[in-house]
């Protein structure tokens, strides 16, 4: 479950840097429906997998 939260963090932040991009106007939209908008939105979804992988790793559960 580490490795996948990784790899999903890893995804998070290149989206998120695309995303950027996108809106700074340093790079042309790559088709009309991948707006900055898109990008960002999906680095956040992946973000929030990546925190979903790393609790599920740790196994919690409330007795000791």
């Amino acid at each position: 479950m580490g490795t996948a939260a990784v790899v999903f963090g890893s995804l998070a932040a290149v989206c998120a840097t695309i995303g950027g991009l996108t809106a700074g106007g340093i790079i042309p939209l790559l088709l009309p429906e991948f707006t900055w908008m898109f990008w960002l939105i999906m680095s956040g979804v992946l973000f929030l997998a990546s925190i979903a992988f790393s609790t599920a790793r740790r196994g919690g559960g409330g007795e000791e």
